[in-house]
């Protein structure tokens, strides 16, 4: 059910628990999750969820052995998903063809055959068209013309990396050392290097990750390919529009409408990163990295910090 579900999210989110009776939330006793000024009500979840478990037999079944939260936590990150999404378009100033999203449902069966196999229902799912629409015209705007400068090393162990990342954030000093030590590749090539200057375009396999999703001053740390046999710790020092090359109008054509969708929430989480996301503490906290909420700090999937250099400017 999980993996099922996974496949209509963005970049595949997961959240807080399923809650039920009283308790203390980040903000108010009745909300899963606070987005800026904005609350996601324990209700919405709830009531969402149960619709889940009506629609979808995998989710009863989840729900027999007691893996309920499995399915809130889908809920929940679609809540948190809308929210920066919704914010990201106001900024932006992106105005949504609603024939478009109309159409889109309709080309797939209508409301409730487009929502089969997801966490989304007859309702919500003209809403994550909404969403999807806009994450691909921010991808759109950013695809060809951004440009991030960053320090980075890549090292093997995800534990070093998570822990370097740390060391980062406390003294941006130390930079400049790991980056030294990095270990070469097994070609005998410098895993590491400062003042690099990145673009999706040159390095589409990094066209998902937390570089495009940070303001400047910021360490992230993040598997460095699928298999994650290697981890890159970078310093986001600059993010730069630069002009397009030569060759690339069609260039979001040709890149995985998945891949394109996980870039444009990127973009999404830079325009909002003053947003601050606070999670019910019954349901762990907040992994940006993965647009998750996980039991534990530890359990995020990779690592985001502002750097001492950051803070003290």
């Amino acid at each position: 059910m999980s993996t099922v579900l996974k496949r209509f999210s963005l970049v595949g989110v997961a959240v807080a628990l399923l809650a039920t009776g009283c308790g203390t939330g980040p903000a108010k006793a009745t909300s899963a999750a606070i987005v800026g000024d904005q609350a996601i009500g324990l209700q919405t979840v709830q009531d969402r969820t149960v619709k889940v478990l009506k629609k979808e037999p995998a989710a009863q079944q989840m729900q027999d052995q007691g893996k309920l939260d499995q399915v809130s936590k889908l809920v929940l990150a679609d809540e948190i998903n809308h929210k920066i999404a919704e914010r990201a378009g106001q900024l932006e100033n992106i105005t949504v063809d609603e024939t478009k999203v109309f159409d889109a449902i309709k080309e797939k069966g209508g409301p409730e055959a487009a929502a089969k196999q997801s966490e989304q229902d007859e309702t919500t799912i003209y809403r994550r068209q909404r969403d999807v629409l806009v994450m691909g015209e921010l991808a759109r705007r950013n695809l060809s013309t951004l440009e991030v400068v960053i320090d980075f090393f890549q090292v093997q162990d995800p534990k070093e990396a998570k822990e370097k990342a740390a060391e980062v954030t406390a003294d941006s000093s130390k930079m400049s050392k790991f980056v030294q030590e990095a270990p070469r590749t097994t070609s005998g090539q410098q895993a590491s290097a400062t003042n690099q200057k990145v673009r999706v375009t040159e390095n589409p396999s990094l066209v998902h990750t937390m570089l495009w999703g940070v303001k400047p001053g910021t360490v992230v740390a993040f598997p460095a390919d699928e298999q994650q046999s290697s981890w890159m710790v970078a310093l986001v020092k600059e993010r730069n529009k630069v002009s397009p090359t030569p060759g690339e109008e069609d260039l979001i054509e040709r890149i995985d409408p998945q891949l394109l969708a996980a870039f444009g929430l990127r973009i999404a989480q830079f325009l909002t990163a003053d947003l601050n996301i606070e999670v019910n503490p019954r349901y762990g906290v907040w992994d940006p990295t993965n647009a998750q909420i996980v039991g534990n700090p530890g359990e995020r999937a990779g690592f985001v910090g502002v750097s001492s250099t950051k803070n003290k400017s």
